[in-house]
């Protein structure tokens, strides 16, 4: 509870950690928690994949419960993972919600691999994106709480290229390989991942210091910090550290989380414009569009192969070559700049894609497109983990990504409904929705009534 809050040696820990240097210690630990979200983000267009070449030829079941099943998986599961494991990391640390997340995923996804019965997939499918949701809204919060101020741009989105590269390779080469023949062996390559990589990662990355110090737990803080300032030291080169600005840093400590500061004042404002943007954003570009891509590429002619070529070229070097430019700009741009231009980019290049869709121009437009997309989301990911304080961070951005995934419950569902409904028109409409409501409209609402994060201290612009 609020009442609860202490002050108690506010702000050291975050201070030191913002005067490091930036060595390959924060490179790692922001690569690491990316290897976690493109491991688990190739695991949540599953569905996706599978249905065109293998459920529907099967006549398993038709479309309509196809959408049901994309809204289970990309909606209710991940906003119950990221609200619930969003809180679990802010009361019990970042590592614990990456734990617990890996296994939700390692031992509940397993049984889709077995059978083709619809209510069981909606079941399993539902019960494992709980694992993937909690990744969603950890992993970046957890990145960025170790990481300078005037570096956040560039190491945060430079990292996220890992995980995008990830994302395609780990989605598309398996699937190339084994849909439709061996789809079950394609699934269980997740789970076997997450056991054998992910869940060891998480046992042994250190707790983040930031959520230490807000939790009291100071002198485990302080080892944390301590073996940080020793390694970047060393990798360095340097004789000394900068002096710590205490002057600039207030951390208010507790052991609860204060839920309901995220509905009121600020907070509460900036909850309202994150819960609207991301609940468009995921009904449209997001999941209104990767839920029907595979089938509007079959559409086009293209065969499973070249489907998820098209796939792999354009979330592997689309995505990283987009985050790569805006890694090199680092904090020259405001992120609501580049949440905006990125939505326009997909905009256009979809509206080519309309009237021109050979299998040419499908690896160059989908892959310009996909490509600002994923700008637009690794945008909003560190746009989002900075509106909230330490104490809050992984619940508000559990509470405004995760319940953003409604977005993804019903966005399916309408964007299903479109796709068949306008197929005589080419799609249109659902190619209007993808563009307007679910791309521009949101990425307006940031530009306009967001806040500036450019080379701000993560506690200022928390506050």
């Amino acid at each position: 509870m609020v009442e609860n809050i202490q002050a108690s040696r506010t702000g050291q820990i975050a201070a030191r950690i913002d005067r490091l240097p930036l060595t390959w210690v924060q490179w790692r630990l922001a690569l690491i928690s990316q290897l976690f979200w493109g491991v688990i983000i190739a695991a949540d267009g599953i569905p996706a994949k599978v249905y065109p070449y293998v459920w529907l030829p099967r006549h398993a079941f038709g479309m309509t419960a196809f959408s049901f099943l994309l809204a289970m998986q990309f909606g209710v599961g991940i906003l119950v993972g990221e609200y619930l494991i969003g809180m679990i990391a802010d009361r019990w640390g970042r590592r614990v919600a990456l734990l617990l997340s890996t296994l939700t995923i390692a031992l509940l996804m397993w049984p889709t691999s077995m059978t083709d019965n619809f209510a069981l997939l909606m079941v399993f499918f539902g019960l494992s994106a709980i694992g993937l949701g909690g990744v969603l809204s950890v992993n970046v919060v957890y990145m960025g709480e170790f990481i300078p101020p005037k570096d956040r741009g560039r190491v945060m989105l430079g990292s996220q290229v890992l995980a995008v590269a990830i994302y395609g390779l780990l989605g598309n080469i398996p699937a190339i390989l084994w849909i439709p023949a061996h789809y079950g062996l394609y699934i269980n390559f997740y789970c076997v991942v997450s056991l054998v990589v992910l869940v060891p990662l998480a046992w042994i990355i250190p707790e983040s210091p930031r959520w230490l110090e807000s939790h009291g737990r100071h002198e485990e803080a302080e080892q944390v910090t301590a073996r940080l300032e020793a390694e970047c030291l060393r990798r360095s080169g340097r004789d000394s550290l900068p002096e710590p600005d205490y002057d600039r840093y207030a951390v208010t400590t507790t052991q609860h989380v204060p839920i309901r500061e995220l509905f009121r004042g600020e907070y509460g404002r900036r909850s309202i414009i994150l819960l609207i943007a991301w609940t468009l954003g995921y009904s449209g570009m997001i999941y209104g569009f990767g839920g029907y891509e595979t089938l509007l590429l079959r559409g086009f002619g293209l065969s499973a192969d070249q489907a998820f070529g098209v796939i792999l070229v354009s979330s592997s070097l689309g995505g990283g070559g987009g985050l790569a430019i805006c890694a090199f700009l680092g904090e020259a741009v405001e992120r609501r700049a580049i949440i905006m231009v990125s939505a326009i980019i997909t905009a256009v290049m979809l509206t080519i894609l309309y009237f021109v869709h050979t299998v040419t121009a499908s690896y160059v437009l989908v892959t310009l497109s996909w490509g600002a997309t994923e700008v637009w989301l690794f945008s909003m990911y560190n746009y989002t983990a900075a509106s909230y304080p330490t104490r809050l961070r992984a619940t508000g951005t559990g509470l405004t990504d995760g319940f953003g995934h409604l977005g993804a419950v019903f966005g399916p569902i309408v964007a299903g409904w479109l796709f068949t409904s306008t197929a005589a028109f080419g799609h249109a409409g659902w190619y209007a929705y993808v563009m307007v409501p679910g791309a521009l409209i949101p990425a307006l609402m940031i530009a306009v009534w967001g806040i500036n994060q450019r080379r701000a201290i993560l506690e200022h612009i928390s506050v």
